[in-house]
């Protein structure tokens, strides 16, 4: 929950993180393996699923912070990426978790479908924090924003300002522990630092097309996954398991140092935040393999690293009410400057008929 002074100062006000039950989690990875059917948000039944515990995730923030419903102008909420297609004719980028519904639940406005404006200019649609990154944390020379989330990606905070997905951050690691331990993640890379990283593998990994592509350019888990893994391994069961781990935990290492490599940026400040943050071996190699850059978290930035990238898209929600173009074309490649989302107003009879009040008005 974030209030904000302007589109360059904000409070964090509340945070909570509510999981998602572990059939909805399964129901996800599935959908994001398989998804070459999927056009539309309307073709995936999670589309209705998703945005029932989005809406209940909202209301139960709003309810701890005390903070009455009306005072909430809107939620921001990106919804699930199961496919994204920036480099397709035309570009098309799927989230699932309908606003509408989520609107119509709640009684608050939904601002949502963020990626689509800049897709339209010509972007690449993301990534869309570095935006973020520049107008809160202020243009600094040698100075980067590092996201750990699912997928990696890097801001280079100096002018002009430039950010692009380097790869998997944590998705190839959770994957790999969910198969083989049932976990959602590795908690602190313990199972990762008792392995050995599998040289052999990871030049295979450091190899793939990617990597290597020039910026502008993002990517996501519908590419990052362990179909995508046993096509460049395909005798990825004569390992040990645990070797693996060590093995996928270096491969997001080794390409965030060849994405600075691609930056020119030898030397600097490393800000770190999201999920990733939480795990001391991947951030211990870190600070091993990149020691030309001083690593900090953005808490030292004022915004806690564990909920940077919400508060990020609650500043594109901010944006967008505000009419504020959020979207970085030096990052994205976008023709021009545009205001990122679509907004989604609760339809007042169902609101009414849920809640017994009117909507919230922003």
């Amino acid at each position: 929950l974030v209030a904000f002074d302007s589109n360059t100062s904000l409070r964090v006000l509340e945070t909570e993180y509510t999981p998602f039950p572990d059939p909805l989690r399964a129901d996800i990875s599935e959908t994001a393996l398989n998804n070459t059917g999927f056009f539309r948000e309307q073709d995936s039944p999670l589309h209705a699923v998703l945005a029932e515990h989005y809406a209940q995730a909202s209301l139960s923030i709003i309810s701890k912070s005390g903070m009455d419903v009306k005072a909430i102008r809107a939620i921001a909420n990106h919804g699930q990426t199961v496919r994204h297609e920036p480099n397709a004719t035309p570009p098309f980028s799927l989230q699932l978790g309908d606003p509408q519904t989520i609107a119509d639940r709640t009684g608050i406005p939904v601002i949502s479908r963020f990626r689509q404006a800049d897709l339209a200019a010509g972007g690449q649609g993301a990534p869309l924090m570095p935006a973020f990154h520049a107008a809160v944390f202020g243009q600094q020379s040698e100075t980067l924003v590092l996201n750990l989330g699912g997928i990696a990606n890097l801001t280079r905070l100096s002018e002009p300002v430039i950010g692009f997905d380097t790869g998997p951050g944590n998705t190839l690691m959770d994957q790999w522990i969910g198969r083989h331990h049932g976990r959602s993640f590795d908690p602190h890379g313990d199972w990762a630092s008792g392995g050995q990283v599998e040289g052999e593998i990871l030049n295979l990994l450091m190899q793939t097309s990617y990597l290597h592509q020039p910026f502008p350019k993002s990517t996501g888990t519908d590419l990052y996954n362990l179909d995508w893994l046993e096509r460049i391994v395909p005798d990825l069961e004569r390992y040990a398991p645990q070797n693996i781990q060590a093995t996928l935990l270096a491969f997001t290492v080794e390409s965030i140092k060849l994405a600075l490599t691609q930056l020119d940026q030898a030397s600097g400040n490393i800000y770190v935040c999201g999920g990733g943050t939480g795990n001391s071996f991947l951030m211990d190699q870190l600070v091993a393999r990149l020691g030309n850059y001083r690593i900090d978290k953005t808490d030292a930035l004022g915004v806690p690293a564990d909920w940077v990238e919400a508060a990020g898209f609650a500043w594109l929600g901010y944006c967008h009410l505000q009419n504020i173009p959020s979207n970085l074309p030096s990052v994205t490649g976008a023709r021009e400057l545009a205001v990122l989302g679509e907004r989604f107003d609760p339809r007042t009879s169902l609101t009414q008929s849920k809640s017994g009040s009117q909507p919230a008005r922003t």
